[in-house]
């Protein structure tokens, strides 16, 4: 009888221990510093050096502009959308300037917007947006078209230039079969 007792009261200060002594809460993530005007990943506050903190936040989406045999022969990160620039954007949301009727500036004065496109399908204007590919091209187009709609983003740059813990290695032979003739 004596042993069930002070089974008992043992039991009752473990659990009074373990529901006193609640685990310290998860501190709040940083906060998201200001955008910047200029596209340039050379002046975002938002980079691939420091891109883990903004990994996994539900108030950020990182999205990787790359096609994607960019992303599966040089690799990704972890926890980033894919939104191929050149395979979905291009053709359908925008397209670039013009000249001798091939699509090859990278001046967002000279681009045409396909205004019924719904791009808030594909990117939440309510986060912020912060875009990366292979070099920070694509990723300042697609920001200083976005800002102009309203959205808070930034231009982390090149995918080469990531160091953070969330790389995932491509294989170096993902090929997509070249498209049929007509």
């Amino acid at each position: 009888m004596k042993n069930v007792a002070l089974g008992s009261l043992v039991l009752s200060f473990v659990v009074l221990v373990g529901c006193a002594t609640a685990p310290p809460a998860a501190p709040a993530p940083a906060a998201l510093p200001a955008p910047v005007v200029s596209a340039a990943a050379k002046d975002s506050p938002v980079t691939m050096e420091n891109l883990d903190q903004f990994l996994g936040r539900s108030d950020v989406v990182v999205v990787d502009l790359r096609n994607m045999e960019d992303r599966f022969n040089s690799g990704y990160i972890m926890g980033t959308e894919n939104l191929p620039f050149f395979q979905f954007l291009e053709p359908r949301f925008v397209t670039r300037g013009l000249v001798d009727g091939k699509p090859t500036s990278w001046d967002v004065a000279l681009a045409t917007v396909n205004e019924a496109f719904p791009i808030k399908n594909y990117i939440n204007p309510e986060k912020s947006v912060v875009f990366f590919c292979a070099s920070g091209t694509r990723a300042a187009f697609m920001k200083t078209i976005l800002d102009k709609k309203g959205y808070k983003t930034y231009n982390a740059g090149g995918f080469k230039d990531y160091k953070g813990t969330s790389k995932v290695l491509g294989d170096g032979e993902y090929k997509l079969p070249a498209p049929a003739a007509h």
